[in-house]
């Protein structure tokens, strides 16, 4: 599995590294000191910082520093053990055996046990959207002794590590007493293993996080975001800043070392500024209006594929994204920098640009004038301007759009409630297996759940070998395309901004802390 999944990444890691500029390499004289207070100016406040019940990536990025799980991603993206010392496969594949690190203890003081993380796997496939498709294939898990867990499986799998690994909506280890106390509702305490440990949530204020003095580190070479982590900043402040201006700003006058999601028509003049670091991250998502299929006007296939007609990406995504460098109109579902994945299936339904289509679609369905409720943020600006565009398209095509600006943790929120809209603007971000892609998942909010397509999904999650799973990766495409899973606008590559004052710093778009420090 390695090799496989190493294949579909090398191009990302080529494009990154030639893209995403990192910070000024360590010599002799640059050794790493600890200290400081790290400033990130993000793009406003998360829904939640409990990691289990979201996919939103800003809670991804704050809490990365805080929670750990079994297995991360190396520098190849694939599995490596993290809290795992190391694990065992038997049964023909059916059977894992995970041997837990010693001594790892939570911020809380306690030492992290199997009971701790057989409560924080059951929880996460309960909740979590790539939790519950890992649990389809799993039939119990179980502590055999204190730093011993074993998961059964109903049948092998090729992508139980990566599904462990993956960090957004992440199958994150906390103590059993907050989860027990939590049930299925957020977390109240905010607690892990990570190298920094949370302080306080003062609203529109900030998050503080703060160095864990008794951080277990992996003694293993940092590799990707495996290996030994070390926090060298005494805090990190996440500061919610709405306003994309102000942020860049800040990261200009020194007020943050980090600015998220900056315009990409600001690029040509930051990179020539002295003592900042722009960082292009290629691939960032590809850009998507989500479709409600379980309740309301979305429900009928003939108004999806109206909505889906009419449309014509390049002026939305250029709308958005402004400079051509940091978008490309493409049909595929997964990156072009992962050619094993890569795929037309469907293509002909994408970018349409065939108003007479959508008309006679929506006679067809006998549409009379509903508002289309479509719920996006100028928190993420290319977001609300891709609505913008789209919408003006739609209404030409006769669809009418009632288009609704929140903020971004009013909108996660309120895509959980199906009867409130019936369209909500996001972005699906790289993940390097497709069989947990957000973008295709029938538990996620948008509740695509085609049969032939989750047949797909759970038989690509079982096979091993490369070219049957990619087989039915395109099959899961062209369903994609001709139910209208969603609406696919186009790839994006998105701009951070770093000031050079920051070592060590891995300019993917994750936002890892640890390994990082101030100048």
């Amino acid at each position: 599995m390695r090799e496989s999944i190493a294949g579909r990444v090398l191009a990302v890691l080529a494009a990154l590294a030639l893209l995403g500029p990192a910070a000024s390499p360590v010599t002799a004289q640059e050794s790493p000191k600890p200290g400081g207070v790290f400033k990130a100016a993000m793009i406003g406040e998360p829904p939640t910082l409990d990691l289990h019940t979201t996919t939103a990536v800003i809670v991804q990025h704050i809490t990365w520093q805080m929670y750990e799980g079994l297995f991360t991603y190396d520098k190849n993206y694939d599995a490596v053990p993290l809290l795992v010392e190391s694990h065992t496969v038997a049964d023909k594949g059916r059977t894992y055996t995970f041997k837990l690190r010693r001594g790892v203890k939570f911020h809380n003081g306690k030492e992290m046990t199997s009971a701790d993380v057989v409560a924080s796997l059951k929880r996460w496939g309960k909740l979590a959207t790539p939790g519950k498709a890992v649990w389809r294939i799993v039939e119990g898990v179980e502590a055999k002794d204190p730093l011993t867990v074993v998961m059964f499986l109903k049948e092998p799998s090729a992508a139980l590590l990566m599904g462990l690994a993956r960090p957004n909506n992440g199958a994150v280890v906390y103590p059993k007493e907050i989860i027990d106390a939590a049930g299925d509702n957020a977390v109240k305490e905010y607690v892990g293993t990570g190298p920094y440990r949370f302080v306080e949530h003062r609203p529109d204020r900030h998050i503080k996080l703060a160095r864990f003095k008794e951080y277990s580190a992996r003694s293993d070479a940092p590799d990707g975001f495996g290996g030994k982590r070390t926090a060298y900043l005494d805090e990190i402040l996440f500061i919610p800043v709405g306003d994309v201006a102000v942020r860049l700003a800040g990261v200009e006058t020194g007020e943050y070392h980090y600015a998220q999601q900056i315009q990409q028509d600001q690029y040509d003049r930051v990179k020539g500024l002295p003592g900042l670091t722009p960082s292009i991250i290629k691939p960032a998502n590809w850009s998507t209006a989500v479709l409600n299929h379980k309740q309301g006007l979305m429900t009928d296939k003939r108004i999806r594929q109206a909505f889906q007609a009419a449309l014509d990406m390049e002026p939305i995504m250029a709308a958005g994204f402004g400079n051509k460098a940091f978008y490309r109109i493409d049909p595929s579902l997964m990156f072009a920098e992962q050619p094993q994945w890569y795929s037309r299936a469907g293509a002909a339904l994408y970018n349409q640009r065939n108003p007479a289509k959508a008309k006679k679609l929506l006679a067809e369905a006998k549409y009379a004038g509903q508002p289309v409720r479509w719920i996006t943020t100028k928190e993420y600006q290319w977001m609300y301007k891709n609505a913008l565009v789209a919408t003006q398209q739609l209404e030409a095509a006769g669809l009418k759009v009632d288009l609704q600006v929140v903020d971004w943790a009013t909108l996660v929120q309120r895509r959980n409630k199906p009867e409130v809209w019936d369209v909500f603007s996001t972005g699906i971000t790289f993940n390097p297996e497709p069989a947990f892609n957000t973008g295709t998942a029938c538990n996620w909010p948008g509740w695509w759940c085609h049969a032939d397509k989750e047949q797909w999904m759970e038989a690509m999650a079982r096979e091993g070998d490369v070219k049957k799973r990619r087989a039915m990766w395109d099959k899961v495409q062209e369903l994609f395309y001709e139910d209208v899973g969603r609406v696919k606008f186009g790839d994006s590559f998105s701009l951070d901004i770093i000031r050079t004052s920051v070592h060590g710093w891995q300019s993917k778009g994750e936002l890892p802390l640890w390994n990082v420090w101030l100048k």
